[in-house]
């Protein structure tokens, strides 16, 4: 029986319009309803997380920063989280210059990104509702470690390269550090082994829910550690080769309405 309910959102809940559906607003209305947990596990911060989480109605913590931050947005506190490394902000800032990457930090609350640089039109349109601040120097201009990078690229033909050249520079460096790729454009760094998988069983635990009580939806290859670990992955039509087969089912893509779908069969009418 399902109890708790981990829905990604770009690709997953909202398409490129970053629109909530009204089939999936009343299919999440009425898992709350019937006293289900729902949370959005999701490579995005508490802001604007949280912007999706009250359109929502949600009441439980969520899984930020590709689970490096499990947020209470109702209390506006952190009730996990980890952080980069020290070590990794010079040597990703020196690797992503010499190279040209465009590259920006996350933090809980802020997006840090550089003067100066044009920021991919992909990229722009994924921030479209995040909390924006251009920096001159990433080394003096973040008050605060932050909880992962992004390296982004004008073409998905471009991201794979960047990946090997990335993995191959973290293990000559020994850093304990993962790099993943999030979006067709987007390659992540976070402190090894934090992942949604491992955020999600953090909020499980917190929650006394187990696992095979998981419902987790998804549609890249970030959200590939939590498919495998749920009661119940689902993966969106379209998604990742990764993701679809790391899932139990696949559900429709996003527009048509896949994460109400996948909530139907499997929490609601089991």
């Amino acid at each position: 029986m399902i109890r708790l309910i981990a829905c990604d959102i770009d690709g997953t809940l909202v398409g490129r319009d970053l629109q909530l559906s009204p089939r999936v607003r009343h299919t999440i209305a009425r898992a709350l309803e019937r006293g289900l947990l729902v949370t959005l596990a999701t490579g995005r911060g508490p802001s604007p997380t949280d912007y999706f989480a009250e359109q929502l109605g949600l009441t439980a913590p969520l899984v930020c920063l590709q689970g490096g931050v499990i947020y209470d947005y109702r209390l506006g506190r952190a009730l996990h989280e980890t952080r980069l490394p020290p070590a990794v902000i010079p040597w990703i800032v020196g690797h992503a210059r010499a190279r040209g990457w465009h590259l920006h930090f996350e933090t809980t609350n802020l997006v840090y990104m550089p003067y100066g640089v044009e920021t991919p039109d992909e990229l722009a349109a994924l921030f479209r509702v995040a909390n924006l601040t251009r920096v001159k120097d990433f080394l003096t201009g973040m008050p605060e470690p932050p909880h992962k990078f992004i390296v982004s690229v004008h073409h998905p033909a471009e991201r794979d390269g960047v990946q090997r050249e990335l993995d191959a520079l973290v293990q000559a460096a020994g850093l304990p550090l993962d790099v993943f790729p999030s979006h067709p454009v987007l390659l992540e760094g976070l402190p090894a082994g934090i992942n949604k998988a491992t955020g999600l069983a953090w909020l499980a635990r917190h929650l006394g829910v187990e696992r095979d009580q998981v419902l987790a939806i998804g549609d890249n290859d970030n959200d590939i550690p939590m498919l495998r670990w749920a009661g119940v992955g689902v993966a969106m039509a379209g998604g990742s080769p990764g993701a679809l087969a790391a899932a139990d089912w696949v559900a429709p893509g996003v527009d048509a309405d896949g994460a109400a779908v996948a909530i139907e069969k499997y929490a609601l009418n089991p």
